[in-house]
């Protein structure tokens, strides 16, 4: 990993969510992956959220609460929309994008598979426990390389 660059993890929204209106979506979002974040996270870290409802958005675009799952034929018809917006986010030049979807999400990413693959993803895999322990330990490791960064300068 880099220091002196930014990371960028891409998380699949809550099903656990605060009953709030007009809200920056990291606050909206109150599951297990979103508490880590929200106890650790790192400043140099942008985080993007596969929404049921809206898409693909950023964690401080601002939404309201609900309640839709994303279904195999949703991610489908999302699919196209993702892979426009996850051209122009990744022209930011990511030190690394930590993927962190289960298979549903998954194929909402079906039309960006090739773009993909030209840029460092680590992507998270197994249960939902697996993949909180594994983004645990990315955010740890991209805190300590932060800290570690600030050390030298």
């Amino acid at each position: 990993m880099d220091n002196n660059k930014k990371y960028l993890l891409l998380l699949p929204c809550s099903k656990t969510k605060k009953p709030l209106l007009e809200a920056p979506a990291i606050e909206v979002y109150d599951g297990p992956f979103y508490r880590v974040i929200k106890k650790n996270r790192p400043k140099n870290l942008d985080i993007e959220i596969l929404s049921a409802k809206y898409g693909l958005i950023n964690s401080k675009d601002i939404i309201s609460y609900y309640d839709q799952i994303m279904t195999i034929e949703r991610a489908e018809e999302l699919s196209s929309s993702i892979k426009i917006k996850l051209e122009k986010i990744l022209t930011e030049n990511y030190a690394e994008v930590f993927i962190n979807l289960g298979k549903t999400y998954i194929l909402a990413l079906e039309k960006s598979k090739d773009m993909l693959d030209e840029y460092d993803i680590r992507w998270g895999h197994g249960q939902i426990g697996e993949r909180l322990h594994q983004l645990k330990n990315w955010v740890n490791v991209v805190n300590v390389i932060k800290k570690e960064n600030k050390a030298i300068l």
